[in-house]
């Protein structure tokens, strides 16, 4: 019967789409597993995500075996499962943050100036409180324009909170006797207020003081 091959072919798409939608939701609100599921996630996952799985389930069960609706109450059942799907998705969709895992979530503290005025500069924490987190330092010279990213190794992992005022000064970049290389600290206003490096403009690396 037509109609019924039809409804497959619908019911088949869109346990698809809904499948991709929870497999879409659960791997944005991790980050591709690098991060937890916060509280407004696991609500979403709770009243949308969970029904979804169900319904998948229970239609890739269906659908595996060939079975098909005998009845018009059949097909009425097979039409509200459809529609349940197809409803569940736009939120999974909408739901996921693609921040820390398809483009950088990144936070700063305030941009600043070098005393000698050659070089701006800011403290970039990449993708933090996930397990992929890292540290760059961002410089921009002057002079030229140009600018620049310096991976630091720092262990922002272990930063449990962060707090982020109007101004934010959690490094400072100090000349030393040569002029491309900067030391680098971190204040107490950073979590990690012990840290120091030494950079190289030229070579474009800080190496961590001990």
């Amino acid at each position: 019967m037509l109609l019924l091959q039809v409804l497959r072919v619908i019911w088949v798409l869109a346990t698809l789409v809904n499948l991709f939608a929870v497999v879409w939701f659960v791997f944005g609100t991790t980050a591709n597993f690098q991060r937890g599921i916060d509280l407004v996630s696991t609500v979403i996952l709770t009243y949308f995500g969970i029904p979804s799985i169900l319904l998948i389930v229970l239609s890739s069960i269906l659908l595996f075996k060939g079975w098909s609706p005998s009845s018009a109450w059949g097909i009425v059942i097979v039409s509200i499962m459809i529609l349940c799907m197809l409803s569940l998705s736009p939120t999974l969709f909408k739901s996921v943050n693609t921040g820390g895992w398809l483009s950088e979530n990144i936070v700063t503290d305030t941009l600043q100036t070098t005393a000698d005025g050659q070089y701006e500069y800011q403290l970039e924490l990449i993708n933090l409180f996930q397990k992929n987190s890292f540290a760059r330092l961002y410089i921009k010279n002057n002079s030229t324009g140009e600018e620049m990213r310096i991976p630091l190794d720092m262990p922002v992992n272990t930063i449990k909170g962060l707090t982020k005022e109007k101004e934010n000064y959690w490094i400072m970049l100090e000349g030393t006797s040569e002029a491309d290389k900067y030391i680098l600290y971190t204040t107490p206003r950073f979590p990690l207020s012990d840290e120091t490096y030494e950079v190289s403009m030229k070579k474009r690396e800080a190496k961590k003081q001990e």
